[in-house]
């Protein structure tokens, strides 16, 4: 197979696979939860009181704004939050998508 389509294939499956740093623990983690437990707030802010477990960055790679929140999602998931308070989405000209989130824990309704 010919270098270029070596760099092809591995850049191809970068983008494919998003661009999401790891998670940056700022809190006490739990357990990990399944994504579907964890609730995304993304127009409204949190009605709970909430501490933050961790700040979730995306550098783009995703080319739907679901398929960018659904990898933020499962990233708190396994910090134990049980929200993702969504604080930025951009949309880049080349129609990926980037953001920042915070991995909540509710501590009162």
């Amino acid at each position: 197979m010919k270098k270029s389509t070596v760099l092809t294939l591995l850049l191809s499956s970068q983008l494919l696979g998003g661009c999401v740093e790891p998670a940056l623990v700022v809190g006490q983690p739990g357990t990990s939860l399944s994504s579907e437990a964890v609730r995304i707030y993304y127009i409204d802010r949190p009605s709970c009181t909430f501490e933050t477990i961790a700040h979730i960055k995306v550098t783009g790679g995703y080319f739907t704004l679901n398929s960018m929140l659904r990898n933020m999602r499962q990233d708190a998931a396994e910090v134990g939050a049980s929200g993702l308070y969504v604080l930025h989405t951009q949309q880049l000209h080349n129609r990926e998508y980037l953001g920042t989130a915070k991995a909540i824990r509710c501590l009162s309704a």
